[in-house]
């Protein structure tokens, strides 16, 4: 791929900029589409009870599981198993830690850390779209696979081809993977700066495997963010 993507989601789409950015799928507000399908106040006040009463019995997620190797791995066959046959054509798997009580320019006090899973890959029935599969650990679990339009904008859009961005899932060894997280968590974790590390994301996608390392400055309690990146084979691209 010549150029980096930088996509954005809009509406039931995916929004294409061919920029010399990297990709990035940016999650939809589920909550309010549940407001916008309901019309009466009542509806409107269950629907919001609804949402509120699902996150508080999400299922926490420990956010330094991305430092355990067997966890990472049972995750791991989760996604496979998700996937299926479509793992030989995948676009993108990425791992989130959210941490709402802690971080965030808006801290929501009490309420759990959990795990966004994305995975997306080439539509069988239609090679120019993909279908995605989400986990949210603060709601609703595992989607159903949902079909996304994808749409080109931004310089070199006309040369697009989506089987240029995919790549065979099944080909990447947890080995590797489990290898790029603890050689970031090396490279990057300092006890002495840090109020506190881990390692928040995951991502896996043509360009490679990323993992990303956050924490809280000691000096002055700014969360700060590193980035780790490799190829399919763990090395580093830094």
């Amino acid at each position: 791929m010549a150029e980096s993507r930088k996509a954005k989601r809009v509406g039931n789409k995916l929004q294409i900029y061919l920029y010399l950015m990297k990709k990035v799928f940016i999650l939809g507000v589920a909550f309010a589409t549940v407001l916008g399908a309901v019309t009466s106040c009542d509806k409107v006040k269950e629907a919001a009870s609804a949402v509120q009463t699902a996150a508080e019995g999400g299922k926490e997620i420990d956010y330094q599981f991305l430092s355990k190797p067997e966890e990472v791995k049972k995750w791991l066959d989760e996604v496979r198993a998700k996937a299926g046959e479509h793992a030989k054509v995948m676009d993108e798997v990425k791992f989130y830690i959210n941490r709402p009580a802690l971080e965030g320019t808006i801290k929501r006090e009490g309420e759990k850390d959990f795990l966004y899973v994305d995975i997306v890959y080439q539509d069988p029935a239609d090679k120019r779209r993909v279908e995605e599969i989400n986990y949210f650990g603060n709601t609703s679990g595992w989607t159903q696979p949902e079909k996304k339009e994808i749409n080109v904008v931004g310089i070199g859009a006309e040369n697009f081809r989506l089987e240029d961005e995919l790549f065979d899932f099944n080909q990447v060894t947890d080995e590797t993977i489990n290898k790029v997280l603890q050689d970031a968590w090396a490279k990057y974790k300092d006890e002495a700066k840090y109020e506190y590390q881990y390692i928040k994301g995951l991502k896996i996608d043509i360009e490679g495997i990323e993992a990303t390392i956050h924490g809280k400055l000691k000096a002055n309690g700014v969360e700060k963010t590193e980035y780790y990146k490799t190829d399919f084979q763990g090395n580093s691209k830094k």
